[in-house]
């Protein structure tokens, strides 16, 4: 989730223009079912649902919005928030919808009253828009039904899975068992800081070996001798992860800083390596990664939930498939 793009993009609203456009932009990230409410079917389903039978004050119905937005505001049922034609939004909902725009920018400020006038405005915006669509006969095209419908086959998935996997939770005692059993999964990734001496022949590795070993300069040596790209470095290859043949890795990760290797052959020739210095390779505490392995565990737990019932279902269903155009397609 790109929550600083959307957060550097929400710093840069100046107008309500630009504020309507980064809302836009949050919507496709969050799914505009978090963002803006359902409509209603009139008014007075909406004011059914108000939790007071109480006749609202009518200044408790006034909201301040910009031009753009609306002349004046009518008296509304207590709960409602604004309506725009026969859809509306209670507060209960426009809270909802501040609390989707500060998970994904986590700088916004539900309480900051211009904010909360610019988000309301550009929902009012938002449909507007809605409607004019629908009146235009856009709700019945094609393409806006089958995205319509895959919309609600994701949300359907998705609500079924958070039922699925609501109770699962993995205890401590459980992510220590596995810290234990899988320990060289957590150590620190390694870099070896190396110099090289290749040449063409092992004769001539081996006695470059030797005087290396008798207090020769090894960077000298590369200089003279080295038929690698670094050997106007000295043959300084400075610090790797990832080794150029799997033997110098193998070599190198038992020397001991300052120590350099026996005569090892490689693709291009022979070699020989010093280590400078070495950094990583440490194992990790269980308590500094403690809860990273608790996050994978229980996504796990999750996963084998939801399949495990999937096995279910597909035992329970009838599920046929057309073998013959699977193999005309290729699959």
């Amino acid at each position: 989730m790109p929550t600083r793009k959307v957060k550097l993009l929400f710093r840069s609203v100046k107008s309500s223009k630009a504020l309507f456009l980064s809302l836009f932009f949050v919507c496709v990230l969050a799914g505009c079912d978090k963002l803006f409410p359902k409509p209603v079917a009139n008014e007075k389903t909406a004011a059914d649902n108000s939790p007071s039978s109480v006749t609202p004050k009518p200044d408790a119905a006034k909201v301040e919005l910009s031009p753009a937005a609306t002349a004046s505001a009518p008296t509304l049922p207590q709960n409602v928030l604004v309506k725009v034609g026969n859809w509306t939004m209670t507060t209960a909902e426009f809270k909802e919808r501040l609390a989707a725009v500060k998970e994904f920018i986590p700088d916004f400020n539900p309480k900051d009253k211009e904010a909360k006038k610019f988000v309301l405005d550009e929902i009012i915006k938002q449909q507007l828009l809605v409607e004019d669509a629908e009146k235009k006969g856009l709700g019945r095209n094609k393409d806006v039904l089958q995205a319509v419908e895959e919309f609600r086959r994701t949300l359907l998935v998705r609500e079924l899975a958070n039922q699925l996997t609501k109770d699962a939770q993995v205890t401590e005692p459980e992510a220590e068992e596995y810290y234990n059993q899988n320990k060289k999964e957590f150590v620190a990734p390694g870099e070896w800081h190396i110099r090289e001496i290749m040449v063409d022949s092992e004769d001539e590795a081996k006695k470059l070996l030797v005087d290396v070993l008798q207090g020769g300069d090894f960077a000298q040596a590369a200089k003279d001798h080295s038929k690698a790209p670094s050997a106007a470095q000295g043959g300084d290859l400075g610090f790797v992860s990832q080794f150029e043949f799997p033997e110098m890795g193998d070599v190198v990760k038992v020397l001991n800083v300052g120590g350099v290797s026996s005569v090892v052959k490689g693709p291009k020739g022979y070699y020989i390596l010093k280590l400078e210095e070495k950094k990583g390779g440490e194992q990790k505490e269980f308590a500094e990664i403690k809860e990273e392995i608790k996050s994978g565990l229980l996504m796990l737990k999750q996963q084998q939930a939801v399949i495990e019932y999937l096995d279910k279902l597909r035992q329970n269903a009838t599920v046929d498939v057309n073998e013959k155009l699977l193999e005309e397609q290729g699959l």
